[in-house]
């Protein structure tokens, strides 16, 4: 399994507005990965970090490369000042467990 990391870090004032973008989009439901969240960081609410989890690496490579996930990408540019607002980190999973609810 694949999770994929994202840390994005928008202009001053619009990391609400990226939230409701990322909910009214519909982009993690878009991506097709098995698991998604959107979380903001406690020591530092400036930083949204999203997270998906993958079966393989061919179904992230699929969604890097969709036409849904580039205009997803064009449609927020507008929340950042620029690329360095955004760092892309990829893990390969070697131990994983899941407790039941």
């Amino acid at each position: 399994m694949i999770l994929s990391v994202l840390t994005l870090q928008p202009t001053a004032g619009r990391i609400e507005d990226l939230i409701t973008f990322y909910r009214e989009a519909g982009v993690l439901e878009a991506s097709g990965a098995l698991s998604t969240q959107v979380m903001v960081a406690e020591d530092n609410p400036t930083t949204l970090v999203v997270t998906a989890l993958w079966p393989d690496d061919s179904a992230y490579t699929v969604w890097q490369n969709s036409p849904v996930h580039l205009e997803f990408g064009r449609s927020m540019a507008s929340f950042f000042d620029s690329g360095d607002s955004t760092r892309s980190h990829r893990f390969h999973i070697v131990h994983h467990t899941d407790r039941e609810s």
